[in-house]
Formats: structure tokens, C-alpha cells, sequence
């Protein structure tokens, strides 16, 4: 492994702790602080190919909701949070590609299947097609991610792949380089998920350059100003995310009263 814009962005990614996801090492001793939890937005993309069928995904909104919220499990370690700022299901541009240039080994080829109308420089972009020569891969301008990815299983690992590849593909979004102990989360083809102290500091560092990337209180700021000005839909995807997070605090709670409404 490498690195319907709608109201579908208020996925249900919020039950954050639902699922299975063990370690094979210690927990990490980081108890990380309403106030230190770091909210990152993320387009993410279902691609469709007519005549393509390899480029075509066949992942359903609940399979999404399956996936982020695994990937938040994973990235809780790190007090980092992913929410879908939106959902777009899109026709893959230039599907004439020639065979010779889809068999090379450099895969920035697969850039050319972004449509321009989605493109956006203030979140990161996730695509999802059906099948290419990698698990995932990570390139500055977007993440593709193989909806039929599989990985070697290893004690504590993850129970299932696209939610430790796509995990894994933002880690290199977060700067993290790959690793060789097979439970890390940034080793190639494991199902492990674990990040060593000197990794988590890395990836929040990175975070922080991004401006997009904010803290919880003032995600949480953003969300009440939306919803003074009554619009729902945006504030309630933010308050869906604050509403997740693994900490016991009264804007949590305030999150997820008004996420509800």
C-alpha cells in the first residue's frame, strides 16, 4: 500500500466505537482532551465507469458508515477525527484510457480519472473503485483505495481491510512514512493498526499545517454559528462528528443533543 455533494455527508460515521479493534501492543497512554482532538474533513468518492467495470465501486452509504467509523476507531489513538464533508457518486473522467498507459507501474494515471467538478483543495479526497494493481495509494491530490482489498491478518489486527487501508492511506496524508513491525498501522499488507508516540506526534504536527484541519472547539464554533442561521444540514454533520468522539465532556454531549434535532 501506498498513500453526491448532499445531505448523504451527515453519514452516520458517529457511533465511532462500534465495531472490534484490538492491539497486539500496549495502548498508547494518550488520553486525548475534547479540546485537543483535532476534526479533518473528507470528500469521499464512489467512482463509476460505464463499459469500465474495474473502476466501478460497489460500496453502499452503510458500507461507508461501516468504513469511517473503523477509521476513526483506528485514528482515535491520535485524537484525530475524519467526517465526510461530502458524498459523491461520479462517473470516472477519461475512461478511454489507453491499456498501455493503465499497465504502467507509475499509477499517478489514476489522477486522470478525477472529474474537475469535485475537485476541491480544503479537505482530503478518498476515492473508491473496484480494482487496481494496489490495495491504496496516496498521492497529494487524493487517495484511492481498492473496494476489494485484502491484507495478511496479524495478532490484534483489524477485522476487516478497507477500513485499515483507507486508515493507512491518510496516515501517509499525515506525513507518516511506512513501517516494518507488522502491527503497526503504516506497515504494507497487515491488518495491524497500531502508532508508536513518535508517529501520533508526527501525524497531529502535520494536521496542524493544514488550515482546514481544526480543533474540536472551534469545529464546534463553526456548527452553532450554522445553526443560528438555521442551516441544518451543514451544522448537523459537524455536530454528528463532535457527538462521536471518545471523550466524556458536556460539549460532546451538547453535540450530540443538537446533532439529533
Amino acid at each position: 500500500m501506498s498513500r453526491s455533494r448532499s445531505g448523504l455527508a451527515a453519514i452516520a460515521l458517529v457511533a465511532l466505537f462500534s465495531g472490534s479493534i484490538n492491539h497486539a501492543e500496549e495502548p498508547n497512554p494518550n488520553d486525548f482532551t475534547f479540546d485537543e482532538f483535532l476534526i479533518a474533513p473528507v470528500r469521499v468518492h464512489l467512482m463509476s465507469a460505464k463499459g469500465v467495470p474495474e473502476w466501478e465501486t460497489t460500496l453502499s452509504e452503510k458500507d461507508l458508515a461501516r468504513v469511517l467509523t473503523k477509521v476513526n476507531r483506528v485514528w482515535s489513538q491520535a485524537g484525530v477525527c475524519f467526517y465526510i464533508e461530502s458524498l459523491v457518486r461520479e462517473e470516472a473522467a477519461n475512461q478511454d484510457l489507453s491499456s498501455e498507459l493503465k499497465s504502467q507501474s507509475d499509477l499517478r494515471w489514476l489522477l486522470l480519472l478525477r472529474p474537475d467538478s469535485s475537485k476541491s483543495e480544503h479537505q482530503f479526497h478518498l476515492y473508491y473503485i473496484k480494482r487496481m494493481p494496489v490495495n491504496g495509494i496516496y498521492f497529494r491530490e487524493a487517495i484511492f483505495v481498492k473496494d476489494t482489498a485484502s491484507l495478511r491478518n496479524v495478532e490484534g489486527g483489524i477485522d476487516e481491510p478497507l477500513p485499515r487501508v483507507s486508515s493507512h492511506e491518510l496516515g501517509h496524508a499525515l506525513s507518516l512514512p511506512h513501517r516494518q513491525a507488522t502491527t503497526n498501522l503504516m506497515a504494507s499488507g497487515t491488518t495491524g493498526t497500531r502508532l508508536n508516540q513518535q508517529e501520533i506526534d508526527q501525524a497531529r504536527k502535520a494536521a496542524r499545517r493544514f488550515e482546514w484541519i481544526q480543533t474540536a472547539p472551534d469545529i464546534l464554533k463553526r456548527a452553532n454559528e450554522l445553526y443560528e442561521a438555521e442551516k441544518m444540514t451543514e451544522a448537523r454533520k459537524l455536530y454528528e462528528a463532535l457527538g462521536g468522539l471518545p471523550v466524556k465532556s458536556e460539549a460532546v454531549e451538547r453535540a450530540k443533543n443538537r446533532a439529533a434535532e
